[in-house]
């Protein structure tokens, strides 16, 4: 089987700010970003591109972790106002006309991030650069090499879910070793801590001591040293826990000033942000939640499709089967038909016999005309005439023979 027609590209939809941009000599630059997508940090690339829709620009993505290039941004830059069905068509073409393995994720390759999208690799994608006529601009996507030891930046949406992961990360051995710290060194005069001292100290009993009056000096010095010991372990223990939850508190408001300080209104780090929030809402966010939708609803219908077809299938060999049934009870009723007519014209040849006729002993009666039939005499009158016939007849030729001779 061949391969199929392609679809039109929409050349009248074709960006006119690309050749313009590939004759001036200056290419844009790729810039690079990491994007967080289901837990795992991609490496991605994007080459800014005008086109004449309201945003007023297009990104070509790459994606470093497999090099594979997304045809879905290639397209719309080259037709930004393509209508959907047409980038459909050509999408879908690609799709039944080249092997896409390994570009991205999917049921076929769990252990490739998926993203949203057609993906394609670098060969590929420079055939079909020049067949949109893109040009110079899918070579610098195709050849472009980030710096493995640099530290690129990120979306804010990848930015939040790394600090929050990072200060419950940094909350844990803070609290265990703040907790470790406010623990009460026992004193050296006392050889165990036995919990009936800790009694003695946060009971409320020796607190109306000093009203009472002393009976007598001597027992005075015991109450003394109690209360002296007692205010000691009770600072050391209010004083760590409020000091606990306030260090994490000062933390985190400094690091939201440093953030607000770093990326001000207006500036080119604000820009660059939007940028790398757009990307991540394009491949990663919304649209790919919309084409998991897409999907599976059109995996529904292709499944209803297969089950009817199967249905119709089955009900068309039931149809055949009954027509096939019918006709073989039909043969075998008129089979059984022929053999009863055959025995029972062989029972009839068997009861006919033949039975020759005698022959008839009585006159034949002839038939004669009516008129006839009033001459009708009796055989003995009969004879009397011919015989008296006769005899005229004899005599009459006795008498004129001799004349003759």
């Amino acid at each position: 089987m061949g391969p199929s027609p392609r679809p039109p590209l929409p050349v009248r939809h074709a960006n006119p700010h690309i050749p313009i941009t590939l004759k001036s000599g200056t290419l844009p630059p790729v810039k690079y970003q990491i994007l967080n997508c289901q837990g795992h940090d991609i490496l991605v690339g994007r080459l800014k591109i005008e086109t004449p829709t309201p945003t007023g620009h297009a990104f070509i993505l790459r994606r470093f972790d497999t090099g594979a290039v997304s045809l879905t941004t290639m397209f719309r830059a080259a037709f930004p106002n393509a209508a959907d069905h047409e980038e459909k068509n050509e999408l879908q073409w690609v799709k039944e006309n080249y092997d896409l393995s390994g570009n991205n994720g999917g049921p076929h390759h769990p252990s490739i991030t998926r993203l949203a999208g057609t993906w394609v690799s670098p060969a590929l994608a420079r055939t079909l650069g020049d067949m949109y006529a893109l040009g110079d601009l899918i070579t610098a996507v195709v050849e472009a090499s980030p710096d493995p030891n640099a530290n690129y930046r990120r979306s804010a949406k990848s930015n939040a879910q790394a600090k929050t992961a990072s200060d419950a990360a940094s909350v844990k051995p803070v609290s265990a070793s703040a907790a470790a710290a406010s623990l009460p060194t026992p004193s050296p005069t006392s050889g165990q801590p036995n919990p009936s001292k800790r009694r003695k100290e946060s009971s409320p009993a020796p607190a109306p001591a000093p009203v009472s009056p002393p009976t007598s000096p001597a027992k005075i010095p015991p109450r003394r040293t109690s209360r002296a010991r007692s205010p000691a372990p009770r600072s050391a223990a209010v004083a760590p826990l409020t000091s606990v939850p306030k260090t994490p508190r000062t933390t985190r408001t400094t690091r939201r000033e440093e953030v607000q300080v770093i990326t001000p209104e207006g500036s080119d780090l604000t820009v660059v942000d939007e940028e790398t929030d757009l990307v991540e809402k394009g491949i990663a966010g919304s649209e790919l939640h919309e084409q998991d939708i897409a999907e599976q609803q059109a995996l529904v219908q292709k499944l209803k499709a297969e089950r009817d077809t199967k249905e119709a299938a089955q009900k068309e060999q039931a149809a055949v089967e009954d027509e096939d049934e019918e006709m073989e009870a039909e043969a075998k009723e008129s089979s059984a038909g022929l053999k009863r007519a055959r025995k029972d014209d062989d029972e009839e040849l068997k009861s006919l016999k033949f039975q020759p006729k005698e022959p008839e002993v009585g006159e034949r009666a002839i038939a004669t005309n009516s008129r006839v039939g009033r001459f009708q005499l009796q055989p003995k009158t009969r004879q009397l005439a011919w015989g008296t016939a006769l005899f005229a007849l004899g005599m009459g030729a006795i008498y004129t023979l001799p004349q003759f001779l």
